[in-house]
C-alpha cells in the first residue's frame, strides 16, 4: 500500500464521529460508514451534530460493500463482534483496519479474522461528550498508531499520512504495546470511579475515597502488565494524576460515566475484566477491580 485513497467506518458514537467527519471531508468522495439498513433509517432520520455542524455521511450495508485501503473500527468493545462481521465485505488483501476501540484486546481479535490486516492503535486525548446524535468535542486528541512488532512499515506510514492529511493528529510509535498499556490504566482508574463513585474530572481531583479507588485501581494495572512483560513505572499513576488530570475540564465526564447515566452498556469487560482475569492468571490480587467489576455489573443489572 502506497497511499490511501478509500476508507469505511464502523461506529458512529463519540469517536466514529470525532475522527470520521474529518475523514468524511477530506477524502475524495467521502468514507463509507457501514450499518445495517434499520440503523441507516436511524441515522438519515436524525443526523449527527458535531460541535453545532451538521454532519452528513455517505452510509452503506455490509452487502453494498466491496474492499477499501482503510476500515477503521470506532464501536463500542461490546459490538465489536457484529462488527467485526460487518467489515468482511470491505476487507482485501491490501486493506489495513485501525481501532479505536479502548482496551487492549480488540486489535487480537480482529487479527484473528483478518490475520496481517491489523494495525495497533490507541486513541487518547479527546474530551468528546455524546447526547444522543450530538456530539460536543474541544480536544480532538489524537491516534497513537504502530505495528503490533514495532516495526516501521510503509503501510504504518500510508495510514499515518491519510489521517494527517484528514486533519487529525497522528503519533506513529514503535512501543504501540506500552501506549495501550499506559491507556488502559487510565481508563480503568478514571473511567470506572467517575461511573462508580458518580463524578466529573473535576470531583476526583479532589483527594478523598474516590480518587484513591482509583489510583489503587490503576497501580493493579501496571502490576499486572510487569507480569505481561510491559514495563510502566512504579509512579506511573501518580505521574498520570499530576501531569495529566489537571488537563481535562472539571464539569465534563470520561465515556463510562456517560454510558452509566444513558443507561448504555459499558466497558468493564475490557477495563476491570481485562484486570481481574489477568490478575488471576498471574496471581496478582486486583481488589480494587474486582470491586468496580461487581459494582457496574450492579449498576447495569438495576436498569
Amino acid at each position: 500500500m502506497q497511499t490511501v485513497t478509500s476508507s469505511a467506518l464502523i461506529g458512529l458514537g463519540a469517536l466514529g464521529i470525532l475522527f470520521g467527519w474529518p475523514m468524511q471531508c477530506h477524502t475524495p468522495g467521502g468514507i463509507s460508514v457501514i450499518a445495517d439498513a434499520d440503523r441507516i433509517r436511524r441515522y438519515q432520520a436524525s443526523p449527527t451534530l458535531f460541535n453545532g455542524q451538521e454532519c452528513r455521511f455517505s452510509y452503506c450495508t455490509p452487502e453494498q460493500g466491496h474492499p477499501v485501503d482503510l476500515v477503521l473500527v470506532a464501536t463500542k468493545a461490546t459490538a465489536l463482534d457484529q462488527a467485526a462481521k460487518e467489515i468482511a465485505p470491505f476487507v482485501g488483501p491490501d486493506t489495513a483496519i485501525v481501532s479505536v476501540i479502548n482496551g487492549i484486546a480488540s486489535e487480537e481479535r480482529l487479527d484473528a479474522l483478518y490475520p496481517g490486516r491489523v494495525l495497533w492503535s490507541v486513541a487518547l486525548g479527546m474530551d468528546a461528550t455524546r447526547t444522543g446524535r450530538t456530539l460536543v468535542c474541544k480536544a480532538r486528541g489524537c491516534i497513537q498508531l504502530g505495528e503490533r512488532d514495532g516495526s516501521l512499515t510503509p503501510r504504518l506510514q500510508a495510514v499515518a499520512d491519510y489521517l494527517t492529511g484528514c486533519g487529525i493528529q497522528v503519533e506513529v510509535c514503535t512501543d504501540i504495546l506500552t501506549k495501550q498499556w499506559q491507556k488502559l490504566m487510565m481508563n480503568v482508574g478514571l473511567n470506572q470511579a467517575s461511573a462508580v463513585f458518580d463524578l466529573t474530572y473535576g470531583g476526583l481531583r479532589q483527594p478523598g475515597p474516590a480518587q484513591d479507588a482509583m489510583m489503587q485501581a490503576m497501580h493493579e494495572v501496571t502490576a499486572v502488565a510487569a507480569k505481561k512483560g510491559i514495563a510502566l513505572s512504579d509512579d506511573a499513576p501518580e505521574v498520570w494524576l499530576r501531569d495529566m488530570m489537571p488537563r481535562f475540564a472539571a464539569d465534563a465526564m470520561p465515556s463510562m460515566r456517560q454510558d452509566v447515566l444513558a443507561h448504555r452498556p459499558t466497558e468493564v469487560e475490557e477495563f476491570a475484566g481485562v484486570i481481574c482475569r489477568l490478575g488471576r492468571q498471574y496471581g496478582v490480587p486486583t481488589p480494587v477491580n474486582d470491586y468496580f467489576y461487581r459494582r457496574l455489573q450492579e449498576i447495569q443489572q438495576s436498569w
